[in-house]
């Protein structure tokens, strides 16, 4: 046998050999175990993180060790931007009085809720477009016009527990650039900014929406949410999320697997190609999650 046919074999044989037993990114996880694993039942590879894992208990392992690093860590905290309060912009804009502003931080104190720009409203100093319009010069970030329709499909790309909970809208994702733009209703939230970047493999532009505007648009989606996003309410800890996460992964024939804190929920996202779930978990407290 030629040495050029001998190598095309043992090239062939190689790959052969690479098809049976796939790689596995888990450190104790030798070839003898993936080839029983694979002998038994397991069909393929799943990747998380762009590391692929031979099996289920491979993958929920890893898994499992990733989302302790989640639980245990706090969200990126960026940078702080120094910004004019909205109460002094409004007053350099000829919008507010001195007597108005401090009428309603009093409110503000006394009730202990809702933001500034609410209180403004809900005492008729200023109009909604008026704080928003402060708002985006605070912010230094566009403000979208209220009669602004999102992408249908760009909706789903975030589950509708954290639309509701970060008050956040996608609005319109450029493929060529993979740029996502995101409206916010209530001020820019960079930690679901980066949550997104993470977890979606894209760059994002913030803007800010009308509240009233995001109000609707959330009643809407809502009302569309999709039947493959589903949310775990009560506190779990890391275990029981990477079982229910390998669980739904093994239903759905995922074959990659992303998670990312984002504030106080753990986002896990299940791709099978044409299909994808997105799976929201509570953070728990640290002081439970350590008991």
């Amino acid at each position: 046998m030629s040495a050029g046919i001998w190598n095309a074999s043992l090239s062939h044989l190689r790959q052969q050999w690479q098809e049976t037993i796939p790689c596995c990114g888990q450190a104790d996880c030798s070839w003898l175990r993936r080839l029983w694993r694979r002998s038994q039942w397991w069909n393929g590879s799943i990747r998380y993180e762009d590391t692929a894992y031979c099996s289920p208990q491979c993958f929920e392992s890893a898994l499992r060790q990733s989302l302790v690093r989640l639980c245990a860590s706090s969200p990126p905290v960026p940078a702080v931007r120094h910004r004019v309060p909205l109460g002094l912009l409004l007053l350099s804009r000829g919008q507010l009085t001195n007597p108005q502003l401090r009428a309603a931080l009093e409110a503000q104190r006394g009730s202990g809720r809702h933001r500034l720009g609410e209180w403004l409203e809900k005492m008729g100093f200023v109009t909604e477009q008026q704080v928003t319009s402060a708002l985006g010069l605070q912010w230094a970030c566009p403000v979208v016009s209220a009669r602004c329709s999102p992408d249908p499909a760009c909706v789903r790309l975030l589950p509708y527990r954290l639309l509701e909970s970060f008050r956040v809208l996608p609005l319109q994702f450029v493929a060529a650039t993979r740029t996502l733009f995101l409206a916010f209703g209530e001020g820019i939230d960079y930690g679901v900014l980066y949550a997104v970047e993470r977890m979606l493999d894209c760059h994002t532009e913030a803007c800010l929406l009308h509240r009233s505007a995001m109000e609707r648009w959330l009643e809407e989606v809502g009302r569309r949410r999709d039947s493959n996003d589903l949310l775990f309410e009560g506190w779990r800890g890391a275990p029981e999320m990477a079982r229910i996460s390998c669980g739904y992964a093994l239903k759905l024939g995922a074959r990659k697997v992303r998670a990312v804190g984002c504030g106080e929920y753990i986002w896990v996202r299940l791709d099978a190609g044409a299909d994808r779930a997105n799976l929201v978990f509570r953070r728990a407290p640290a002081a439970a999650e350590a008991g």
